[in-house]
């Protein structure tokens, strides 16, 4: 086989996370990659989950050569041809950029599918070390941070609506699409396995300068478990404190879990029985009485339209119950251990100016903090 060009680990992570315009073909079966990948991928597999099950048997029953041959008859043929047609579209539609393609460690797959592309008159770089070398580079960034600025904020202080509006910030909950609270489901979207949002986390991390901002969380969003040697950063972090009156949070909540939902075509009944639900899991921490409470209270504002001004109140009330009697003392307990330096507390537009103006000053070069 031809000695191809190949990039090292480091800088095909580099490229892959700065620039979305590179062609970066991921031939590894489409199992291993829903189990874990790195965005701006495209996902072409040279074998498919079906085709290495079966080069599997035949490698354990009648060992390395019988299963290699088994793997080229496989991949022949039409298969072959419609394979390599992906590929070489996906390099010609970035034609300014080198591209890459890797597969596990870098080896016969991403070998074998180079060489194809070169035989088709294309060039491609073959990452060294695959996926696994890409992984190594995702971890030692994720260890290794910029400083960085926790927001702080009780649920519904609007932080995520607030590190949007920064030039440099980290959205962990839209990296887990998951908004971090027992509501937090991002309706009609299932969350990233544990290993992709890592590897997400590493590359928005790496785009980021000194000083970048991110929201308080707690170490699980959803299903997605933020790395350890990540938080363990956060909880000392210096930080940025928005403080909101319950119900104006309560109204912040209506908005953006009740009626943007309702606007975008869900059923006020299936929303209640969404929250319903919600309401009964946390049932032993709210206590028996509070949570029918708050069950009677929501199953009566939803016989109202979520739209109209009117019965807002209705709505308002059994959110602003929950926030002030669960939300809001795990927040303070949550808060009450971690040692942290605060640089600025006040309302939601101050603290969006304190943070624009920190960010401006330092620009690029390390805060003193």
């Amino acid at each position: 086989m031809n000695h191809h060009p190949t990039l090292p680990a480091a800088e095909a992570f580099s490229l892959l996370s700065a620039n979305n315009q590179v062609a970066v073909i991921d031939v590894r079966s489409e199992g291993e990659y829903e189990k874990a990948h790195f965005e701006n991928t495209l996902n072409i597999p040279i074998l498919s989950d079906a085709h290495r099950h079966d080069v599997g048997l035949t490698y354990k029953t009648e060992g390395s050569e019988a299963a290699k041959a088994l793997g080229h008859k496989l991949v022949s043929g039409d298969y072959k041809e419609r394979m390599i047609q992906q590929w070489c579209d996906s390099i010609k539609s970035h034609p300014r950029q080198s591209a890459l393609i890797f597969c596990w460690r870098g080896g016969l797959r991403s070998r074998l599918a180079q060489d194809w592309v070169y035989q088709n008159g294309l060039e491609v770089f073959r990452v060294d070390s695959g996926y696994k070398g890409l992984r190594h580079e995702a971890l030692k960034v994720i260890e290794n941070p910029s400083p960085f600025v926790v927001l702080s904020g009780m649920t519904g202080s609007g932080k995520t609506r607030l590190i949007h509006r920064l030039r440099h910030f980290v959205d962990l909950e839209a990296l887990a699409d998951h908004r971090g609270s027992a509501f937090g489901a991002h309706i009609g979207k299932s969350q990233p396995q544990q290993a992709t949002f890592e590897n997400k986390l590493a590359q928005a991390l790496y785009q980021v300068p000194d000083n970048f901002v991110l929201e308080d969380e707690s170490p699980n969003i959803g299903r997605c478990h933020v790395p350890d040697q990540f938080y363990a950063r956060m909880v000392p972090a210096p930080m940025v404190m928005i403080e909101t009156p319950a119900r104006v949070r309560a109204l912040e909540i209506f908005k953006e879990y009740i009626q943007a939902p309702f606007v975008g075509g869900m059923a006020l009944y299936e929303l209640e029985a969404g929250f319903a639900k919600n309401v009964e899991r946390i049932r032993n921490k709210l206590g028996g009485l509070e949570c029918d409470n708050i069950k009677t209270m929501l199953s009566q504002s939803f016989q109202f339209d979520a739209l109209n001004e009117a019965y807002a109140d209705a709505y308002l009330d059994w959110i602003e119950r929950l926030l002030t009697h669960y939300y809001d003392k795990l927040y303070i307990h949550s808060l009450s251990l971690k040692s942290r330096k605060t640089l600025f507390q006040g309302t939601w537009q101050d603290c969006l100016d304190f943070l624009v103006d920190s960010q401006k000053r330092t620009s690029h070069q390390e805060i003193d903090l």
